[in-house]
């Protein structure tokens, strides 16, 4: 017998860690240096940060934009792949302000 894969459990799988979905959400609006999004994720440190980030690059949801200026600037954005989450946060906000 053959197991059906779930698209909910994959989705999880992705992005079902409470940081990475913050991380998602935040970079759903503009695209954010690692201070950046430190100050807006408020209780993450950096370690776990770093390794969120480091997590959701390598599945291809974000990419990290490195911009040659003085001095050099550090940017994360949301790859194709990842802006089709854009809407499912959207809702996901707006069922949170029903709670509220």
């Amino acid at each position: 017998m053959i197991k059906e894969i779930c698209p909910v459990t994959e989705t999880i799988k992705l992005i079902g860690k409470k940081w990475n979905l913050l991380i998602l959400k935040n970079l759903s609006e503009e695209s954010m240096s690692f201070n950046e999004l430190k100050r807006n994720l408020n209780g993450i440190s950096s370690k776990t940060l770093s390794e969120s980030l480091a997590y959701l690059s390598k599945e291809g949801l974000i990419v990290r934009n490195v911009k040659v200026n003085s001095p050099i600037r550090v940017e994360y954005s949301l790859t194709k792949k990842a802006n089709g989450l854009k809407p499912v946060l959207e809702d996901m906000g707006k069922w949170g302000k029903k709670l509220l």
